[in-house]
């Protein structure tokens, strides 16, 4: 007779609750226990004990522990949210494309802020030049916009170093990880080559870019004490109208000693944009200059140069240099605009200085420019270094690298001093207006690098660019005045004539009337 033991039934099966985990489904009352086993995890730093079939049912399958989806379960628990099936090799790709894409689960705040700034700032940079592609030069010549040009580059790289790092912590566990990221890590760099380099010329640019405008263009920068006055007696307003000496010469890049071969007032009337320009002779005499300044200590009976040499002179003069260059400004174009301003009682709101020689890689650098000639105009010779130019050019259009576009603009045996400026201006004038984006872009650094060494200005780079654009819009210009013989007589001149044209000139901008004194 055998006798059943209810303690012996208890004890066991309580033995084997002990031993078991139970999944248990009130829908599926099917339950089956497993016996338990201890398995080596290398993933948990040796033996665990662990239920090989712990209780489990059809519909909550048990997984076992040190597999892929175990520990994703426990990841997942512990508020990490790694899927650890996965070794980290598609996020760290996606990662090196999109970054803050592979981020996204583990944390949303961080993803959007990579995507952002590694992504659509980027995106949005590009398309907004594409929109403004028209100002593409005025751009490219902008300070503020080369450093968010430079922002942004720096930027897409960094966020890209970020979310590589970010993938390579959440997968630290999975085995290779290191390896992996580096490999990542270096398709980045190779990558991110051209926008480093990139960064690297904008920098560059930026800083010559810096030596060449400026910031704001301020207050004028000569003011005389009692304004114009026209043949009828009429005083020109000064806030009506805003003045711009151009000096132009043709000597080495970087000499800004040179003789001013060209001197042009471009008087704008601010209300209507309509323009005048008035060319300055080279060879005027006895120029004037403000009381109490150290010209006019010195030339008390006015300067006894051409008023080209006034450049030459204060260069070569040490005090003068430091008396005119206090303001951080270009010393000898601040003498000149002393004397003109003093000279012809206008007042000069900025101005600029070209250096055209200079000009040569800057044209050859955008692909040349092409000029409609009215006539035949012989060339001079070659300069040295630069290839043989043909004797003469023209009529009809005419394309023109550098050398032949600045052995143009220099020509004096085609015809006076004063279409040799306005030659001068069309060549300044389709530099601003053919250039294309593309080829501002490809030219950017041999234009920005050259444009230290031949220009100066206190226009901003935006200023300068809209006055490219006017000068190069033959519509808006509403007369060009020479003074020049017959009008003067350069090297006998009547100052108070002098005064009363150029005050003519301005108040007929401002009524929008001939002047009587264009040729």
């Amino acid at each position: 007779m055998t006798v059943h033991d209810d303690r012996s039934d208890a004890s066991a099966d309580m033995e084997t609750r002990r031993n078991a985990r139970h999944h248990f489904d009130p829908g599926l009352a099917r339950t089956e226990v497993l016996p338990v086993t201890v398995r080596e995890d290398p993933d948990r730093g040796g033996a665990s004990q662990w239920s090989d079939g712990n209780a489990r049912t059809d519909e909550y399958p048990v997984v076992e522990a040190g597999s892929g989806v175990g520990r994703a379960h426990d990841d997942h628990a512990s508020g990490r949210g790694v899927d650890a099936a996965s070794t980290g090799t598609a996020q760290l790709a996606v990662s090196v494309v999109v970054p803050g894409a592979a981020t996204w689960r583990r944390n949303a705040l961080i993803a959007v802020v990579l995507f952002a700034l590694g992504v659509a700032a980027p995106v949005l940079l590009v398309g907004w030049v594409a929109v403004r592609r028209s100002q593409i030069v005025g751009l490219a010549l902008d300070p503020t916009f080369l450093l968010v040009v430079m922002a942004v580059g720096v930027l897409a790289v960094l966020t890209r170093v970020i979310a590589i790092g970010e993938v390579a912590l959440a997968h630290r566990r999975s085995r290779g990880i290191e390896t992996r990221t580096i490999v990542a890590l270096v398709v980045t760099a190779a990558l991110s080559a051209p926008v480093v380099y990139a960064v690297t010329e904008t920098a560059s640019a930026r800083s010559a870019v810096a030596d060449v405008f400026s910031a704001d263009s301020g207050d004028p920068l000569f003011v005389p004490e009692n304004p114009g006055l026209t043949a009828a007696g009429v005083a020109v307003d000064p806030d009506a109208v805003t003045n711009i000496l151009i000096v132009g010469g043709d000597a080495g890049p970087g000499r800004w000693g040179m003789r001013t071969d060209t001197m042009m007032i471009v008087t704008v009337h601010d209300a209507s944009g309509r323009m005048a320009l008035t060319s300055i002779p080279r060879n005027l005499t006895s120029l004037q200059f403000p009381p109490g300044s150290p010209l006019a200590a010195e030339f008390p009976d006015g300067f006894d140069d051409l008023a080209n040499a006034l450049f030459t002179h204060v260069n070569t003069d040490p005090q003068l240099v430091e008396h005119y260059g206090a303001n951080g400004m270009q010393p000898e174009a601040i003498a000149l605009i002393e004397a003109l301003g003093y000279s012809l009682d206008v007042e000069i709101d900025d101005f600029a200085v070209v250096n055209m020689q200079g000009f040569t890689e800057v044209i050859d650098a955008v692909g040349g420019v092409t000029l409609e000639l009215g006539q035949t105009v012989p060339l001079p010779p070659s300069l040295p270094g630069e290839r043989a130019l043909p004797s003469e050019i023209g009529p009809g259009f005419v394309e023109m690298d550098g050398a032949m576009a600045i052995a143009y603009a220099r020509s004096r045996s085609a015809d006076s001093d004063y279409q040799r400026m306005g030659r001068q201006r069309q060549l300044l004038a389709a530099l601003g207006t053919q250039i294309s984006p593309l080829a501002a872009a490809g030219a950017f650094a041999s234009v920005t690098g050259v444009l230290e060494d031949s220009m100066r200005t206190s226009l901003s780079a935006g200023e300068f660019d809209g006055l490219l654009d006017r000068l190069g819009d033959n519509s808006a210009i509403s007369e060009s005045v020479g003074l020049a013989p017959p009008l003067i007589e350069p090297g006998s001149p009547d100052y108070d004539q002098i005064r009363m044209i150029v005050a003519g000139v301005q108040q007929s901008l401002i009524d929008d009337v001939p002047s009587g004194y264009a040729g």
